[in-house]
């Protein structure tokens, strides 16, 4: 659990990092977005964190049925969060353009059948 008070007590920063996920709730979010901390969480909580662990640093850590690795790329928006070991950060990035131009024929393709009066 996270709440506000372990984020200040950083500055809006957990140890360098430009976000959080958590596998679990959270408390003060909109504290915590005020402090410009993007957290994704399953959900919210009115109960306080605990404060003596368990925790651990630089070690892997399983979020959704998910292993995260130190030095994994994490993203995450509104819709969900993806981790990407660095290995794999070139594939992903080449599938996601992909993915990316795909989507924009599609738009563009739209966008002619509506300027040509088709519904």
């Amino acid at each position: 659990m996270l709440g506000d008070l372990r984020e200040a007590d950083r500055g809006g920063r957990v140890l360098e990092a430009v976000g959080a996920v958590v596998d679990g709730y959270v408390r003060d979010a909109a504290i915590i977005g005020e402090l410009g901390v993007p957290v994704f969480a399953r959900g919210l909580t009115p109960a306080g964190p605990f404060k003596n662990g368990p925790g651990a640093i630089g070690e892997p850590v399983a979020i959704g049925g998910v292993v995260v690795n130190p030095g994994d790329i994490v993203a995450a928006d509104g819709d969900g969060v993806i981790v990407i070991p660095p290995h794999r950060a070139h594939e992903a990035l080449t599938s996601v353009q992909e993915i990316v131009a795909r989507e924009a024929a599609l738009d563009a393709e739209v966008e002619a059948l509506r300027n040509a009066g088709v519904r």
